[in-house]
């Protein structure tokens, strides 16, 4: 159950699906929920919500580029730029779960470090094609727009459940 910790309530507004818990201390206002949180009407996803989403929409464009390899050249190399912007943005976040956020490396380091994944394609993109430069285009717009969502995410405090 993702957990949230908010300084405070002023001119908060709290809505969660599924079971929910807000509980207060020194610290600030807590927030346990199951399905999804709404804050200030915009959901917020915790750092396990947005690994999940993005490995979701990942397969989604891998099928869309297998499906359109042979059929549509363009949509093949968007598809393929989209499915390669979120792995390498799953593995990122996967190396923040699997060890940097257990060593106090915040999440805002994360939403640069794709930032960075993002610049590196540029640089990388040397001679290429149309098709390339689709793909390429593709994959650097969909990570300048995963780590703008995840920036959301990382303006938040995050607990973890117990």
């Amino acid at each position: 159950m993702p957990t949230l910790r908010i300084p405070t309530l002023a001119g908060v507004s709290i809505r969660a699906t599924g079971r929910s818990s807000v509980s207060s201390d020194r610290r600030g206002t807590v927030v346990s929920y199951t399905g999804r949180l709404i804050l200030n009407g915009r959901e917020v996803l915790s750092p396990e919500q947005v690994r999940a989403d993005w490995a979701a929409r990942g397969e989604t464009a891998l099928r869309e580029a297998d499906r359109t390899e042979h059929s549509d050249p363009a949509g093949h190399a968007w598809a393929k730029g989209v499915c390669a912007a979120y792995a390498t943005a799953v593995q990122i976040l996967d190396a923040w779960f699997g060890k940097f956020a257990a060593e106090g490396l915040p999440l805002t380091d994360i939403v640069a470090g794709i930032k960075v994944a993002r610049s590196a394609m540029f640089e990388q993109a040397g001679d290429v094609d149309d098709l390339g430069r689709l793909t390429i285009s593709a994959a650097t717009s969909t990570l300048l727009m995963l780590a703008g969502g995840l920036a959301v995410t990382a303006s938040y405090e995050w607990e973890v459940s117990r």
